[in-house]
């Protein structure tokens, strides 16, 4: 059977879409992962997942003087590397000097598999994947077009007990995005709705009686976005919103959004976590595209996509000059309460 390793730093997100990608491999033998911290609390539990290597500092150490504060952790990950005596290497979408690191102890394993190229052609991330890893010379036959993250049944049971408390069905806001993730922050919330519009989509749901509870998700900097909710609700409904900002680790996110009814999001990471365990899912879409972006999994998606001339700006001159993202904030209430109502609407039956 072949050993392989994937070297990958992309992104929650961008990580959960190549799932596919990393459950095809291991197929045909041992896939390991060589990616940020982050990447081990997520994908260490897959039973296909192999061994989860990590760099907290990929792309610093590899010029003077950098190399003097973090050229030991890469020195001791090419160590580690080379002492696994991998058959195969592939490098995804990699910066050239972190490549020209790779290639330093991959030699002749190394396969560059660059999605890039396949853009114009190929949208969605996931069939991109797909195409990259066909483009390179493997075979794809049975590759699955969704991701799918496997949540153990000792898992979901403690994430099933925690949410217990608040009720037979809580569903799950996610305000923030990477744009909102860190204390100091270069840029607004973008992909993400005032809070008074979340306040009003989450009060609807709760008063009609579609749920008993919500829970805000985010790390701890996105506690900003959860007050500011919170202290928009009606104060019959304030107590049966709860901030969980800070206190779910990434780790936790699979089995609490399997346990969750459903999760309402902006175009993040959690969103896809969400959309590979089957959470039924209601994600906006304000400057990313989601013909590109759009999270895929086993249950039901539902996107609610904004309007502007503008759009879609992701990583373009005008996202970095954008402050209004009227793409999302000029979307009326009753749009987004459409869009709910679209998710939990019954699937028609087959035939």
């Amino acid at each position: 059977m072949t050993k392989r390793l994937l070297v990958n730093f992309a992104r929650v997100g961008d990580m959960v879409m190549q799932v596919p990608m990393l459950r095809h491999l291991s197929r045909s033998g041992q896939i390991d992962l060589l990616t940020r911290p982050w990447g081990r609390k997520l994908l260490a539990g897959q039973a296909w997942m192999g061994t989860v290597h990590t760099l907290a500092r990929p792309y610093k150490g590899h010029t003077f003087p950098s190399s003097l504060w973090y050229g030991g952790e890469l020195a001791t990950m090419r160590a580690t590397m080379i002492a696994e005596h991998y058959d195969e290497v592939l490098m995804f979408n990699e910066f050239p000097k972190f490549a020209q690191w790779v290639s330093g102890w991959a030699g002749l394993k190394l396969h560059a598999l660059d999605a890039r190229a396949l853009a114009g052609r190929v949208p969605h991330a996931v069939d991109l994947n797909r195409a990259a890893l066909e483009t390179a010379g493997y075979d794809v036959n049975g590759y699955e077009d969704r991701p799918r993250l496997d949540v153990p049944a000792p898992n979901l049971a403690m994430a099933q007990a925690r949410l217990a408390p608040l009720g037979k069905r809580v569903i799950a806001v996610q305000a923030g995005s990477s744009l909102t993730h860190r204390w100091f922050r270069k840029q607004p919330n973008l992909k993400g709705i005032p809070a008074e519009r979340w306040a009003a989509l989450i009060t609807g749901i709760i008063t009609r009686g579609e749920a008993d509870a919500a829970v805000l998700h985010g790390s701890a900097p996105e506690g900003r976005e959860a007050r500011a909710i919170r202290a928009a609700l009606p104060a019959e409904i304030r107590g049966k919103v709860h901030d969980w900002t800070g206190k779910a680790p990434l780790g936790e996110l699979p089995a609490l959004f399997a346990a969750h009814s459903a999760l309402l999001s902006v175009d993040t990471g959690p969103a896809h976590i969400a959309a590979a365990v089957g959470c039924p899912l209601l994600v906006l879409f304000g400057p990313s595209d989601p013909a590109k972006w759009l999270p895929r999994g086993p249950g039901k998606v539902v996107p609610m996509v904004g309007s502007a001339p503008c759009q879609f700006c992701m990583d373009t001159s005008l996202f970095k000059k954008c402050r209004a993202n009227v793409c999302l904030t000029s979307v009326t209430a009753a749009t987004y309460d459409r869009a709910w109502q679209r998710l939990i609407a019954p699937v028609p039956a087959p035939g």
